[in-house]
């Protein structure tokens, strides 16, 4: 066996343990699935989609979904309750660019940091049904005094209608879209049946994998990306970029998302559109 060899095997033997307690540090969180546009409940709990950076408090750390610790400054964490919380860093409607910038900064602005606040929607530490989870988490927030820590009101609706007509109010009003839970459901971590995300268009994502030259007005530019979803379906995008995302396209290998309405017969994504280059949050 060679010295290169040997090498190699004693560094990923180091290296090993780390990295798969790593994987085992993800927050754990309820992620959303897609509604469907059926009722699998005869009502929901809504709130506003709000589009920030998820954000778990264990009691001494913010943390983002992937477990990385956000670095705020004291003030901000100091104001937050020992016991665990479920919410989203927000910097207003609109306002995903201005939060991501300066939540995910290493060295925190204070005066930066003003502009964000914690909405707060769950007890993710609790084992009671959603509608006591609330009851607890309003009465513990009526406590707080500090004005970025926000309670995120909850409303029940009993109908497809009620929901499509709550959504377009939203969006009306510059918002994302909705959140749905299901009525009595207990907290659990990943992907859950009863937290589902609504909007008018959905967000996925997929890697970039290719380049294609652009025409005319776009001469020397992006045309369009070719990307591949994580079940191995391949297509482009050609929308949704700006002069000078196309000028400097989003690096082979990287993961973006984008917007889509639905997806064809064969899986792929309908009037696919380019949003941003994911965060590795």
């Amino acid at each position: 066996m060679s010295q290169a060899i040997i090498i190699f095997c004693l560094v990923m033997c180091l290296l090993l343990p780390s990295l798969l307690y790593a994987k085992e540090q993800l927050s754990p969180i309820v992620l959303a699935k897609h509604f469907t546009g059926a009722m699998q409940s005869p009502s929901y709990w809504t709130s506003e989609k709000l589009d920030g950076i998820r954000c778990y408090w264990d009691g001494k750390n913010l943390l983002t979904r992937n477990g990385n610790i956000i670095q705020a400054p004291k003030w901000f964490t100091q104001a937050l309750p020992a016991q665990a919380l479920d919410g989203e860093l927000w910097a207003g409607r609109g306002g995903y660019q201005t939060v991501t910038k300066i939540v995910l900064d290493a060295t925190p602005d204070d005066a930066q940091w003003r502009k964000i606040s914690y909405q707060v929607f769950d007890l993710p530490q609790s084992s009671a049904p959603f509608e006591s989870r609330q009851q607890s988490l309003k009465l513990l927030l009526e406590k707080n005094t500090a004005p970025h820590v926000q309670w995120v009101k909850q409303t029940k609706l009993e109908s497809l209608v009620a929901i499509e007509k709550t959504l377009a109010s939203i969006v009306d009003q510059g918002g994302e879209g909705l959140m749905l839970r299901t009525p009595g459901s207990l907290y659990e971590t990943g992907r859950s049946e009863h937290l589902l995300k609504l909007k008018v268009r959905q967000d996925s994502e997929a890697r970039v994998i290719a380049y294609q030259a652009g025409r005319g007005k776009y001469e020397n530019m992006l045309g369009a990306v070719w990307v591949e979803l994580e079940n191995g379906k391949m297509f482009k995008i050609g929308t949704g970029f700006s002069d000078n995302e196309r000028k400097n396209p989003p690096p082979i290998g990287s993961d973006i998302t984008f917007s889509h309405q639905g997806f064809t017969e064969k899986g792929l994504p309908r009037f696919a559109s380019f949003e941003r280059i994911k965060n590795k949050e």
